[in-house]
């Protein structure tokens, strides 16, 4: 009996990484390439359909029965219809009918979804998730994405828009968000929020090691402020206090709201570890109601870069491996 697999596709605002996913989860091929952004939608879906056709014919070589193709896609998806809305960062793709176009080039089931949810989806089967029934999973990166499995199964509100946490407000007085808000979680936790804001400050002229690199005109990156912090530096230790603060309020609401077992964290900013996750935890537990913040954890996100192509392939895997 031939083993069931799903092509798994991460469209990206840089590249596109697509690979051959198992049932159990492994990235059995791998490839990716650059979003070229110059090129018309109908020369970024040739180039999308030459690639997934290929990496068809090496699952087909491998005895695998391939059982359709996943997309995570960076953008409002009408989910039942695997409808592109439109791509916040990749021009050329408003109103497109992805899954239709997708299934009549393949002859496979194509299935659609949000990157942040099918990010979500693989943690919940393959990653850190496993075991759990309810997790939110947040990934921190330029902005904040998130998505949210209960009962097993992803939550896609009325209109397939739920799960939108970077824009849960904290503060509506605070800074202006990229959406039009004010002191949505986005602008204190997103790399470009957080490294504009140590900018702010030290030009304010607080000490730290970072005025040093300011001057050399370094670029400051959140690697650079983790490293500063992690060797003494108060004014970075500070910041990435009150970063984790921030989140733990989201965070905090969300518990009370939806009482999950599991919060997993995902993307560069999670990646400085203790930094981030003490007073995010530290927060929480502060915040939200005990009986909902004891039982809760919060933790790293387990399947890396492969997260968005592996969650992808799982919007195949999920509903067609029964």
């Amino acid at each position: 009996m031939s083993q069931k697999a799903a092509i798994g596709v991460d469209i990206g605002g840089t590249s596109v990484k697509l690979g051959v996913v198992n049932s159990q989860g492994r990235v059995l091929e791998y490839r990716s390439f650059l979003t070229d952004k110059r090129k018309s939608r109908k020369k970024q879906l040739d180039t999308l359909a030459a690639h997934i056709q290929e990496l068809i014919r090496l699952a087909k070589n491998k005895k695998l029965k391939v059982l359709g193709v996943g997309i995570g896609a960076p953008g409002p998806i009408d989910v039942e219809r695997g409808f592109v809305y439109f791509f916040p960062n990749i021009p050329g793709w408003k109103n497109t009918p992805l899954k239709a176009i997708l299934e009549r080039r393949l002859k496979l089931p194509v299935a659609v979804d949000n990157d942040a949810n099918a990010m979500a989806l693989g943690e919940f089967l393959f990653g850190a998730g496993r075991g759990a029934k309810n997790i939110i999973a947040l990934t921190l990166g330029t902005g904040v994405g998130g998505g949210i499995v209960m009962g097993g199964r992803l939550f896609h509100g009325s209109h397939y828009s739920a799960a939108e946490i970077g824009h849960l407000v904290i503060n509506e007085n605070g800074p202006r968000c990229g959406c039009g808000s004010r002191g949505c979680i986005e602008t204190y936790v997103g790399n470009g929020y957080f490294i504009k804001e140590v900018e702010r400050r030290l030009r304010t002229g607080q000490k730290s090691v970072l005025r040093a690199w300011l001057k050399k005109k370094e670029k400051l990156t959140p690697l650079l402020v983790s490293q500063a912090a992690q060797n003494g530096d108060r004014f970075s230790q500070e910041i990435w206090r009150e970063t984790g603060e921030h989140l733990g309020t989201a965070l905090a609401g969300l518990v009370d709201v939806l009482n999950p077992e599991k919060i997993i964290l995902g993307g560069g900013i999670a990646q400085n570890g203790k930094l981030l996750f003490n007073p995010v935890i530290k927060t929480l537990r502060k915040k939200a109601f005990p009986i909902a913040s004891r039982s809760v954890k919060v933790v790293p996100a387990a399947l890396g870069v492969d997260a968005g192509l592996v969650g992808a392939a799982a919007l195949v895997l999920v509903n067609r491996t029964k």
